[in-house]
């Protein structure tokens, strides 16, 4: 009998499953060892992931007055050290190490893609297609154009210890404001999973045209959720006067949210004979903000905190057209080549190593996200210009 793959076995964890589904999988993994192994790995490496973030992202409120002083020495201090924790020992761990994002709990995706969002919210405050039409209340952007931001390991780092340096409570970001992230309140608010092409277009996902030559092994549904961010304008220009950053936050925006809403994506497993592709297509996100606010002095703020690398400051300066470009990020390491290339007319980013290639690239408001093991950077331009 065919085993599940890890994609079905965490929407089994997640209660995500279809009811034939998880009938089929509940019989199953009592008689078959390997997916029980399975099971309890991911159900462990879960456990351990979600407790890790609460204890280092969502600490319990307290009165205590933030000693930013402090709070910078630990984290000078904790980023000194990083390279030296490692999480607990689990079954396998060299496979859980290359654990792939389908796979992951949904409720960690959502706080790991908030706290990579909230990276963005912070520096970019522009995206897709501008629309000038503004409400009472919100003015909207939307980018109408892509510029790649490049985030070295050691900039990854900076960000993660600064965020779990802080002494503000739950949901809050070191005394400078709070986080939280709102599900969408829409119809099919679920993730949702599909072991191949024609289950999940008998349930009405609608799938781009591929080449021939690519077998569809599954499908990923992402429902779209918010992010919201409210500043504590006070705190937060206590913290870049202790600092002696010479910005500072406009005291109205206290108590005021900014939106990053990030729509629903796509992502479909792909294969090539023995070489296995990803291929993620999400709408560009939206950023809200309340009507009034000076953008560009937000912007040279939120440029000016600690936590904002030099690398990427410098280069999130240099985009002039700020308010209709939205930075892309890439993970550049020593191993991995970058160059620009062109995708059906697009601006696009190839990633190479010596076993992973990716590309990233923007075309009629949608990104488009193509990688694959196995694959040189000829073979992923190919295979994207036949889409």
């Amino acid at each position: 009998m065919k085993c599940a793959d890890e994609g079905l076995i965490q929407a089994y964890l997640d209660g995500e499953c279809s009811d034939e589904n998880s009938e089929w999988f509940s019989m199953h993994v009592q008689h078959c060892e390997e997916c029980s192994r399975m099971m309890d790995e991911l159900s462990a490496l879960d456990t351990w992931t979600g407790q890790t973030i609460e204890q280092e992202l969502f600490r319990p409120i307290d009165k205590i007055k933030v000693d930013t002083e402090t709070a910078w020495q630990r984290f000078s201090t904790k980023l000194d050290h990083l390279d030296s924790k490692a999480p607990p020992q689990l079954a396998s761990q060299k496979q859980v190490g290359k654990r792939r994002w389908k796979d992951m709990n949904k409720n960690t995706k959502k706080w790991v893609t908030g706290a990579s969002a909230a990276a963005v919210l912070a520096v970019s405050l522009s995206f897709p297609q501008v629309q000038a039409a503004a409400s009472d209340f919100l003015s909207i952007f939307r980018m109408d154009k892509v510029e790649f931001v490049k985030v070295t390991p050691n900039d990854m780092q900076e960000i993660e210890a600064w965020l779990s340096s802080g002494q503000a409570g739950e949901k809050e970001l070191k005394g400078i404001g709070k986080l939280s992230i709102k599900e969408s309140n829409q119809k099919d608010s679920k993730d949702r999973y599909y072991n191949s092409r024609e289950a999940a277009e008998k349930a009405g996902v609608k799938l781009p045209s591929l080449p021939k030559e690519l077998d569809v092994e599954s499908v990923d549904i992402n429902p779209a959720f918010t992010l919201q961010l409210e500043i504590n304008a006070e705190k937060a220009n206590k913290l870049l006067a202790q600092l002696q950053v010479d910005a500072s936050f406009d005291e109205k925006l206290s108590g005021k949210q900014f939106e990053l809403s990030v729509p629903q994506s796509q992502s479909i497993w792909l294969r090539q004979g023995e070489q296995s592709l990803n291929y993620t297509v999400v709408d560009a996100p939206k950023l809200k903000a309340p009507e009034g606010v000076d953008l560009e002095q937000l912007r040279d703020t939120m440029l000016s905190l600690p936590f904002i690398p030099d690398n990427v400051k410098k280069q999130m300066l240099s985009i002039k057209d700020w308010q209709h470009t939205l930075p892309m990020p890439y993970l550049a390491d020593k191993d991995s080549k970058m160059k620009e290339v062109k995708v059906h007319g697009a601006d696009a980013i190839l990633m190479t190593s010596d076993n992973r290639s990716q590309l990233i690239w923007q075309q009629d408001g949608h990104i488009h996200i193509l990688e694959g093991n196995g694959l040189t950077g000829d073979a992923m331009m190919k295979i994207a210009k036949n889409m």
